[in-house]
């Protein structure tokens, strides 16, 4: 999950005009619609009305927020200010945990801001609540960050890992 608050992946010709433009007119937390997302990124691109996604069975929902499917995204999922974005063809390569989780997070970057590790403990935090989180799939997000190197915007994974079992562990989560 290296997609954010807003867009963090490999940026497309496209995303570093609309950036520029948008940082130099408009409020720092604006972004694109939807509808101006998907026409930027072409291809399939498809939005998903709030409370109509459904991941392996799962309704997925994030308040009253839609959720563009993008196959091209970059990375597994991303957010901007209002609405979500998955890879339906990278998250059919994690286990259903993983995908739920990586929902949640970036849900949680929508009611939590862009703090990568607020949305980390957001998504553990609502998936024990769910009841779709166990400690065992706590362990499948694990091993599935577990790779990643830190950066500007991420503790390594490891680290996120070690917050998350934190979070997760909090006895104030009903």
């Amino acid at each position: 999950m290296r997609g954010g608050y807003f867009y963090t992946g490999q940026p497309r010709g496209w995303a570093i005009a609309a950036v520029a433009l948008a940082l130099s007119v408009l409020p720092a937390f604006a972004g694109p619609t939807p509808e101006e997302y998907m026409a930027h990124v072409g291809g399939d691109a498809k939005l998903v009305a709030a409370g109509e996604l459904k991941l392996d069975g799962y309704r997925l929902v994030c308040g009253q927020r839609p959720t563009v499917l993008d196959n091209n995204l970059d990375d597994y999922g991303a957010a901007y200010p209002g609405f979500l974005i998955l890879n339906p063809r990278l998250l059919a390569k994690v286990s259903l945990p993983v995908k739920l989780w990586i929902h949640a997070h970036e849900c949680g970057h929508q009611f939590r801001g862009p703090d990568e590790e607020t949305a980390d403990c957001f998504a553990v935090q609502r998936g024990r609540r769910q009841r779709w989180l166990t400690p065992e799939g706590l362990e499948e997000v694990c091993r599935f960050i577990s790779p990643a190197k830190g950066d500007s915007m991420h503790f390594s994974g490891s680290h996120r890992c070690d917050l998350m079992r934190a979070c997760y562990a909090d006895p104030s989560i009903r």
